[in-house]
């Protein structure tokens, strides 16, 4: 072996490898370092060795005797703490853009962290009338598009398709999430490039962004002068994935995080909702208020016994999203359990069957809460309300409006709206029936499952 390095020049991490192979082909008992730290004592230990006649005491060490060697730590790169991680600052692939990664998650009928699957994209576009079989892309007539809620861009991606080489055609999307809108905005400008073969295409002509509620739309077509000029109008009430995915946001009782629940989180933005966050709406309210809040914005049939357990007297406002999930939960088992019928007298213990059914409808209860919360904090009735009265102004004769919504406090004002604008001459068709997911939609994107979507058709009536 010395015989061999005299006559040959390997370096300290050479010499050491081929240590360990002999090592081991002799069956010598060697535990081989994992650390980085060991590794490096381990070879300055070997570079130290005296090897007669070797270039390497040459090489290695001459005039090294005044520097100083600083070595950095290795650091193993970012892994899953399991297959697929429930925190969202853990989805690091899926945020990155990883396609083998997001593949995989969309496959299981999830959606990948940071992303956003827009729900019936056929539907919404057929009755805009921008589907393939209704939309005449040559058409000289002008197509002023709005998606009052621009989110991921999801729709919008579609609709900016469908109009890309329309001669008089824009897109106008509104967001109130600042920190959203930016990133989307970026992302579709991006992708209507990448998709124009004239290098003259202007992209500011086709769409723009406006970091504005939906409540703004009638003053801001007014401003902007183009009111009775919407050809077709989108508002997909529905919670973004992005915020949902985010447990610094607080929209979501699965993982901790701070009772915020804003939608906007920049203050300052007229009609961008309260700057309060969830919090400090418990700490505002009485118990008849946030009763009554709880019966008004999500048909709660415990509204009394919750809202008492929440913030009655002696007891600690929640401060999370698990601290609130928690105390709903305590409040609600003994009542679903004495509904229906189960362990009345805490002795008997309940059936798989029926611990199954109580934790679906403890859950239920939960989100049902948190959404009555979220209505209040964000205003989401009023602002709902405020686009339903600017509609007739806003669209065009026969201009087309698509609502999406998700529960049934969102669902009755729409229909409400749609039928009275109707009798009065303001409509002259609308959706009696809901459109509902496909089956297929359903399984594949399963937080949309509950979506309802409610389409009018403008007469050629003036609004008045």
């Amino acid at each position: 072996m010395g015989a061999f390095l005299r006559r040959r020049s390997f370096s300290p991490s050479l010499i050491y490898n081929s240590w360990l192979a002999v090592a081991l082909r002799i069956n010598a008992f060697v535990i081989i370092p994992r650390s980085y730290d060991v590794h490096r004592q381990r070879l300055d230990l070997l570079s130290s060795f005296t090897i007669p006649n070797s270039p390497i005491q040459n090489q290695d060490h001459e005039d090294t005797s005044n520097e100083s060697v600083t070595t950095t730590p290795h650091k193993r790169r970012e892994r899953y703490s399991g297959r697929y991680p429930k925190n969202f600052k853990d989805k690091y692939k899926e945020r990155q853009g990883d396609e083998a990664t997001i593949s995989k998650v969309l496959a299981k009928g999830m959606t990948p962290a940071g992303q956003h699957v827009p729900i019936m994209v056929k539907e919404c576009l057929h009755y805009m009338g921008l589907d393939d079989t209704n939309y005449q892309r040559h058409s000289s007539d002008p197509i002023l598009v709005v998606d009052c809620t621009l989110g991921y861009g999801g729709h919008s991606s579609y609709i900016l398709k469908q109009i890309m080489n329309h001669t008089d055609a824009k897109l106008i999307a509104f967001d109130r999430d600042s920190v959203e809108i930016q990133k989307t905005e970026e992302r579709l400008r991006r992708t209507v490039l990448l998709e124009q073969t004239d290098a003259n295409y202007n992209v500011n002509c086709k769409f723009t962004a406006v970091n504005q509620n939906f409540a703004d739309l009638g003053p801001y077509m007014t401003s902007t002068n183009q009111n009775g000029k919407v050809t077709s109008l989108l508002a997909d009430l529905g919670l973004s994935s992005m915020q949902i995915d985010n447990d610094e946001r607080g929209f979501t009782y699965k993982r901790d995080g701070p009772l915020d629940m804003r939608m906007s989180q920049t203050n300052g933005i007229e009609g961008s909702g309260s700057t309060e966050t969830a919090y400090e709406l418990l700490k505002r309210l009485r118990v008849r208020q946030l009763k009554s809040m709880l019966q008004e914005n999500s048909d709660e049939e415990f509204a009394d016994e919750i809202a008492y357990g929440l913030i009655g007297n002696g007891y600690k406002i929640p401060e999370t999203t698990i601290e609130l999930a928690d105390r709903v939960r305590d409040v609600a088992r003994p009542l679903i359990e004495k509904q229906n019928g189960w362990n009345s007298n805490g002795k008997q213990a309940l059936g798989k069957n029926q611990a199954k059914k109580l934790k679906q409808q403890l859950d239920s209860t939960i989100a049902r809460v948190m959404q009555a919360i979220r209505i209040e904090v964000n205003r989401e009735f009023e602002v709902l309300e405020k686009l339903l009265e600017d509609l007739p102004n806003v669209l065009s004769p026969r201009g087309k409006v698509i609502i999406l919504t998700f529960h049934s406090g969102e669902d009755r004002r729409v229909k409400k709206s749609f039928k009275s604008g109707f009798k009065s001459g303001i409509y002259s068709s609308w959706s009696r029936d809901v459109v509902r997911p496909t089956k297929e939609e359903r399984r594949d994107n399963p937080r949309r499952s509950c979506c309802k979507l409610r389409w009018a058709v403008r007469s050629d009536q003036t609004a008045g």
